[in-house]
């Protein structure tokens, strides 16, 4: 007995200590490339700096200027304000659209195997490609427009990345077709993990194929779709590639996509001759802010790995 009890403890060390050297690679990478940059940026903050040049210490000033000055206050409020609705509609998006689609390739249809690859196709595309594609389709005189004037659903183009009101909808609906393949591979993968025999037990015991769906497969799927919750925040909220392709530093009509990245970019570097060029403090507080507000989701997901 006491054998058994050793080697088990035995097993258990060794165990312990591969999955640590397995973790500390990644774990030594990210702290270089992520955690200290983010260290960093709160002395950044404290500092006046144009990129070029000496610092200059000012303490809180970045700070005051993000939360009490009207202009910037403003601006950085707009920007957080569109972020909640990109990542809103995209997360809606994807659990919704992306579900249904798995759902539907799980079934046993004719050509399954294409159809994933036509879902996945637009994920490995580089975000410049999909902006300029999206933006030659949606423009005035694009095919959309085109076909809308030409059966006489509109009577003249309608200006989707002209318009203050629908320019952060097209943003969401670009970013959404983008990585709509990443949600579909993933929550198909993990109905895959979903046992038939509960399914059919569920059938047996009268339940209809919505309550089976409901209280048999979406318990298994709720650790896929943390997973894409917490990327996809992280992707939204850390967006600005998409945005400055599409609509400029300036995020578009009256602000309209103007998102937490691009308002970073803005404030480090400015968005033309008229503007002022704030520095690096300026931007690493919205890093800062931009931060705070993903790290309850980064959170709630490290809790729920570390249940497992």
């Amino acid at each position: 007995m006491s054998q058994n009890t050793d080697r088990l403890m035995s097993y258990r060390s060794k165990a312990e200590i591969q999955k640590w050297l397995l973790l500390m690679p990644g774990v030594i990478l990210y702290g270089i490339f992520n955690f200290i940059p983010l260290i960093g940026l709160f002395g950044m903050a404290l500092m006046d700096w144009k990129g070029i040049g000496p610092m200059e210490y000012v303490g809180l000033e970045n700070f005051k200027l993000i939360f009490f000055d009207p202009y910037y206050r403003d601006g950085f409020l707009n920007a957080l304000g569109n972020n909640i609705i990109f990542f809103g509609v995209i997360i809606t998006a994807m659990l919704v659209i992306g579900t249904i689609f798995a759902l539907l390739l799980s079934f046993k249809t004719y050509g399954r195997e294409v159809y994933k690859v036509i879902f996945f196709l637009p994920y490995p595309l580089a975000g410049a490609a999909v902006a300029v594609l999206m933006n030659m389709i949606f423009r005035d005189n694009g095919p959309v427009n085109t076909l809308l004037v030409d059966w006489n659903w509109a009577e003249k183009p309608i200006p989707f990345m002209g318009d203050k009101d629908l320019s952060i909808y097209m943003l969401a609906s670009f970013f959404s077709w983008h990585r709509m393949g990443f949600a579909i591979m993933l929550i198909l993968s993990a109905i895959v993990a979903v046992r038939l025999d509960l399914v059919e037990a569920a059938f047996l015991d009268g339940a209809r194929r919505l309550q089976a769906i409901r209280h048999v497969v979406l318990p298994v799927l709720m650790p896929a779709i943390i997973v894409i919750f917490v990327i996809i925040m992280v992707d939204t909220f850390n967006n600005a590639d998409m945005t400055l392709l599409i609509f400029g530093p300036a995020g578009g009509p009256g602000y309209g996509a103007d998102v937490m990245g691009s308002y970073l970019y803005r404030a480090a570097f400015g968005a033309g001759s008229t503007d002022p060029v704030l520095g690096y403090g300026v931007a690493a507080v919205v890093g800062i802010l931009t931060s705070l507000v993903i790290m309850p989701a980064a959170i709630f997901s490290a809790i729920q790995n570390n249940k497992k």
